[in-house]
């Protein structure tokens, strides 16, 4: 397949997404990367454009009560402002069920692109990102007791909340309910009605969230009663994982390292559980023990898909990092074949020009490398492509401006173990050429 946009190509149809862009033409076909770059783009503009039409509205409204288009962009603002609003008690179910069953909850995140605030409320760690499209709890069960049952109700607690706020609106509605001229407070108070009642609405539909990448609401119920194997697996090692990745986090990589032993005890061939095994090794530098464990998994993983991607990505990144010669051919080709599957990935992007820069192709590198740290939004992982920039630059003969990636490297996360690898490169000329 191929993107109408950006023109890359690939034959993982899974790193497309088909879209109209009108009633009137044919499906279009784009990249992840383009359509997360189209939909953040239009979610901008809209949010902006709703806002600066609200304030109009209200100007035109102080001026003559009786305007139309003033009430019309006031009606606008209000929709989309309660549609907003309505998410926050929606994974609030989510997360207060999910606790009464005893299961771990551990963030409240809503919108999407870049996290602008993060704070606790109401006991639970909220996450609030420059758009506020959507929202997600990330939550865990603790055991296997009643899962498919307990799952069922966490699940549709967001939906249920929903149409209980949208419930004592509408019992407590006051007698001017149906006449045509109401107060502003009182056509607010029936827009949010209306807007829990279509957020519940939309979220029980069984369709896959593509902003997120998970499954609605609706989805998620139907697979209560019909589960997958695989999937089943895989959520009951998510306890484990998400408590690895809040200690990494953290920069406690011992406790990460023993939040994922313990769920290897117990689920000794969870995939997650062991590809997170690998990738604390790597933020250790235990490079071999990582290289051992994701070539176990890609062996394992024979089925072309998502998954043998990124082992494949994983496998070419520890090779990178080994700098062994004998296994850079490796490196090349797995990243090749990953990037080729899914170029819109800024961490297959990431690792195609790690290994770039460790075959010595500083200019290919420094383009990709600079492509990935643009497109990251998680701190960790720019700091990484910020050191590999660094030697690039290093490399090249231009440590200036290595000294200055390094720095940022630093400011975005000083305890990136890749730091000290790149200060003895910088500070030893010998080791710059390549």
């Amino acid at each position: 397949m191929k993107c109408d946009r950006c023109g890359n190509e690939s034959d993982f149809e899974a790193a497309f997404i088909k879209e109209r862009k009108s009633f009137h033409t044919s499906k279009r076909t784009l990249c992840i990367k383009c359509w997360s770059r189209q939909k953040r783009r239009f979610e901008g503009t809209y949010q902006v454009a709703v806002l600066i039409g609200g304030g109009v509205g209200g100007l035109l409204l102080w001026l003559n009560p009786y305007s139309g288009l003033g009430e019309f962009l006031v009606f606008l603002f209000l929709v989309n402002l309660f549609l907003i609003l309505s998410i926050i008690p929606h994974e609030l179910g989510h997360a207060i069920v999910a606790r009464m069953v005893g299961w771990r909850v551990f963030r409240i995140i809503i919108g999407i692109g870049k996290a602008v605030e993060k704070f606790r409320l109401f006991g639970f760690d909220f996450e609030i990102h420059v758009l506020p499209v959507g929202g997600i709890t990330r939550i865990a069960p603790v055991d296997v007791n009643w899962l498919r049952t307990k799952r069922f109700f966490v699940v549709l607690a967001g939906p249920a909340v929903n149409v209980f706020i949208a419930a004592v609106i509408w019992f407590f509605q006051p007698d001017e309910w149906l006449f045509d001229r109401l107060p502003l407070w009182l056509h607010a108070l029936h827009l949010f009605l209306i807007a829990n009642i279509v957020l519940a609405v939309f979220n029980l539909l069984p369709y896959k969230n593509k902003i997120y990448g998970v499954g609605s609401d609706g989805k998620q119920i139907l697979k209560c009663f019909f589960p997958d194997k695989l999937e089943t697996e895989l959520v009951l090692g998510a306890y484990y994982v998400l408590e690895a990745e809040l200690r990494r986090d953290e920069g406690d990589i011992a406790g990460a390292r023993e939040w994922c032993e313990r769920g290897i005890t117990k689920y000794p061939d969870n995939l997650n559980l062991l590809n997170m095994q690998g990738i604390l090794c790597l933020a250790t530098g235990d490079y071999g023990s990582a290289r051992e464990i994701f070539k176990r998994l890609l062996d394992r993983e024979t089925k072309p898909g998502l998954l043998r991607y990124v082992l494949m990505n994983n496998v070419a990144y520890t090779d990178a990092l080994l700098e062994d010669p004998q296994l850079l051919p490796e490196a090349d080709k797995y990243s090749i074949e990953a990037y080729g599957a899914l170029s819109s990935q800024p961490a297959i992007i990431g690792t195609r020009g790690t290994v770039l820069l460790m075959q010595g192709k500083l200019p290919e590198a420094i383009q990709l490398l600079t492509e990935s740290f643009e497109a990251h939004a998680v701190a960790r992982a720019k700091a990484e492509n910020a050191c590999f920039l660094a030697m690039a630059y290093a490399r090249s003969g231009n440590p200036e401006q290595g000294k200055k990636f390094l720095n940022i490297a630093k400011e975005l996360r000083s305890d990136a173990q890749l730091i000290s690898r790149v200060e003895k490169e910088l500070n030893e000329p010998s080791l710059r050429a390549v």
